[in-house]
Parts: structure tokens; C-alpha cells; sequence
């Protein structure tokens, strides 16, 4: 009789057990520590925010030794309209970047910055930077609009974000320098995008951007919404694919982005249509390891500081034996600068920038990582700063995300 009694209860707090199902997580083992709130995210309203910092110090050669720390916090909310209001199918995003510092950029002097936060001219600014809604029509149609940067869904890569250096991380650079074509995060202006899913393996995008010269001076923090009589318009297509080679994922992309703005020529003349093409490659040779190559090219040299970019790069997951979570990578970036500068602007030869860049993120939790880095940098300006010495960069950056 006993025994049957122990049997049962036994079988009572078995099934206990499973009608609990899994375990709720240690706060220390979320991606995001705001994942614990599930009841928030149930009604609709999923906030972020992510903290990171870095340090970096030019040690050796550039045009002076010099050392900074920059710093970013990055807030909002995702909105499930469909939950709160019964929008079918729409969603919105709302967020604020607040960033601190300067960098060493000009201590490089290189045409990219060395460490991919940077306070602006005045060293700290308190950007609104999205306030956009989307709208899926049927299963394959998506409608975009309102302030975001073209690299929310153009010329960008996940991959990309791993570097210190604006030589890979963000858009396509090249297309920012001088006569800049797109914006990347957190600068926002008028944008929109229509996003057609074929299927799982082909996707088309479509969308044009506001664009102006001199978005630091005019449209920080955000807060001026007009458009005005001098700004352009940035028209972008971008087809990807996605098939399995041998078996791995891998990812290509087809682009352009054909500006129409008053430019103004290195020669003194101006130019009111800028054109340039661009594309991605990325594939997973082995498990967990993911090769990949980018780059820009217009034949417009008269306008574009960097005509041609080439950038390639790989990140291994799990590379170290124990560290199943942390990445391995190593970049590289070839800049040309364009011979119309070196002509008309620097009044001497030019030639090109190489930025050679590696590093190792350790993911501490799944919500913390520290990620020390080295960066060198051959010719930094290409000549655009005279003759300046390789430069050495020693960095690290540290992130959370809540």
C-alpha cells in the first residue's frame, strides 16, 4: 500500500513538472535583458536598449599618437500596431541615439575613422533617430516610410557590424565620404521602401531617401523635419539572393543608388546626378564560418572622394574550443582615392587607403561582450593628408544590450 501511495505521488509531481514546461531563464542568460518581460511584448510594446563604448589609441605612426573613448547608448520601442490599435499587419519603431566623444580619427588621419562611434563636431549630440511604420500587404508585399537611414534595409550587412572601424562597419563608406549618398545609422531623414519576398530565396527593394550635404549642421538632433529647397533625393534598388551553396547559406546582393542633388564638382564645377553600384557576396564555408566581400564603384571621380571600395572579411563562431559563442573575425578595406581630388583639392598625388583590421568578441553573457581589436592602416588618407605614416590602432569595444 505504501509503495502504491509513493508510486502516485511520484506521478502527480511528474506531471506537475511538465505542465510547468521549460524553466524561466537567469536574467544572465537572456540575449536582452528586457527579453524577461514577455508580458509587455504580449501587448504589443517591446522597448531596447543597447550601451557601447570604445576605446582606441593610435600607438604608432599617422599624423599623432593619441588615445579616446566614445560612447553610445541606443533606446526605443518596437510597436505591434496590430496588438495595440487593430492595424492589420503593422508595425513601428521609435528610438533615440545619444552618442559622446570624438575618436582619433584626425590623429590617424585616414579617410575612415577608426572607431565607428563618434560624438560629432561638438563631441556629444541626442539624436531622434527612427520614427517609422511598416505595413505588410498579403504575405510577399512590405511598405515602409518615415525617418530612418537608407542602411536599415540598403548597402549593409550584420557582418559588417562586428568592426571598430567605418571601414566595414556600417554601409557601404565609400558612399558617405565628400559627396555622401546615403546615411547610415543614427542620422534619419524622409525615407520610404517597398520590399517584395518572392520567396525564401529572392527579394526586391525599392526606395528613395532624403539626402543634404550638410546633415550634421542642418538636421541634427532630428528634431527639423521639413524638407528643404536644396535637398536631393537618393533613389536605391536592391535585389538579394539567397541560396544554399553546397549545402551552407550564403547571401548575394545587387544594388545601385542614383542621387539627384546639386553636387559640387572637385574642379569647382557641380554635377545634379550621382551614380554609383554596389554589391555584397557572403557564404558559409564550414560551420560557422562565414567568408564575405563588398563593394562600390562609381565612374563619377570628378564628384566621389572614393570612387572605387572593396572590402572582405571573416567571421568564425566558436572558433576557440569552450567559446562556442564568441566570434573570431578579420577585415580588410582598399579605398582608391579619386585623381580629380588629388588634382583640384590636395594639389598632389593620391593613391589609396588600406585598413586591415582583427579582432575577437567575447560574448561574457548573451546580453555582454568585450572585444579587443587591432587596426592597421596603410597610407592613411592616400595621400589626401600628405605623406603620413602606417598607422597602429589598439581598441576595444564593449557592449550590453537590455
Amino acid at each position: 500500500m505504501k509503495k502504491s501511495v509513493l508510486l502516485l505521488s511520484a506521478a502527480v509531481s511528474a506531471s506537475a513538472v511538465a505542465e510547468q514546461g521549460p524553466q524561466e531563464k537567469a536574467w544572465y542568460q537572456e540575449d536582452r535583458l528586457f527579453d524577461r518581460y514577455e508580458s509587455m511584448e504580449a501587448s504589443g510594446i517591446s522597448p531596447f536598449l543597447y550601451f557601447d563604448s570604445i576605446y582606441a589609441a593610435n600607438v604608432d605612426g599617422g599624423v599623432d599618437t593619441a588615445d579616446n573613448y566614445t560612447a553610445q547608448t541606443y533606446a526605443g520601442v518596437d510597436l505591434d500596431l496590430e496588438k495595440l490599435i487593430g492595424w492589420d499587419n503593422t508595425t513601428m519603431k521609435i528610438s533615440m541615439v545619444n552618442r559622446s566623444g570624438n575618436g582619433i580619427a584626425n590623429d590617424v588621419g585616414g579617410i575612415y575613422d577608426p572607431m565607428c562611434i563618434n560624438g560629432g563636431p561638438d563631441g556629444q549630440v541626442t539624436w531622434l533617430y527612427q520614427v517609422w511604420i511598416e505595413k505588410m500587404f498579403g504575405e510577399n508585399l512590405a511598405v515602409k516610410f518615415g525617418r530612418t537611414s537608407m542602411d536599415e534595409d540598403f548597402a549593409d550587412n550584420g557582418l559588417n557590424r562586428y568592426a571598430l572601424s567605418t571601414a566595414i562597419n556600417g554601409p557601404i563608406r565609400s558612399m558617405m565620404l565628400e559627396s555622401p549618398q546615403i546615411y547610415s545609422f543614427p542620422l534619419a531623414l524622409w525615407g520610404g521602401r517597398l520590399k517584395y519576398t518572392l520567396n525564401e530565396n529572392h527579394q526586391f527593394q525599392l526606395g528613395a531617401y532624403q539626402i543634404n550635404a550638410s546633415i550634421w549642421d542642418d538636421y541634427v538632433p532630428g528634431t527639423d523635419w521639413s524638407w528643404r529647397s536644396d535637398d536631393g533625393v537618393t533613389f536605391m534598388a536592391q535585389y538579394d539572393w539567397t541560396p544554399a551553396v553546397f549545402e551552407r547559406p550564403s547571401r548575394f546582393y545587387l544594388g545601385i543608388a542614383d542621387s539627384v542633388y546639386e553636387y559640387d564638382d572637385f574642379d569647382g564645377g557641380e554635377t545634379s546626378n550621382l551614380l554609383r553600384f554596389y554589391g555584397h557576396a557572403e557564404v558559409e564555408v564550414v560551420e560557422n564560418l562565414r567568408l564575405f566581400a563588398f563593394g562600390a564603384y562609381t565612374t563619377q571621380d570628378e564628384t566621389a572622394k572614393v570612387p572605387l571600395q572593396l572590402s572582405g572579411g571573416a567571421n568564425w563562431k566558436g572558433l576557440i574550443p569552450g567559446r562556442e559563442n564568441d566570434h573570431t573575425m578579420c577585415f580588410v578595406t582598399y579605398g582608391q582615392i579619386s585623381d580629380e581630388y588629388g588634382e583640384y583639392v590636395t594639389l598632389d598625388d593620391v593613391d589609396a587607403e588600406m585598413v586591415y583590421e582583427f579582432g575577437h568578441r567575447i560574448q561574457i553573457i548573451p546580453s555582454f561582450y568585450i572585444q579587443p581589436s587591432v587596426q592597421y592602416i596603410v597610407d592613411p588618407g592616400g595621400g589626401t593628408n600628405g605623406d603620413v605614416d602606417n598607422a597602429l590602432v589598439l581598441g576595444a569595444w564593449v557592449g550590453a544590450a537590455f
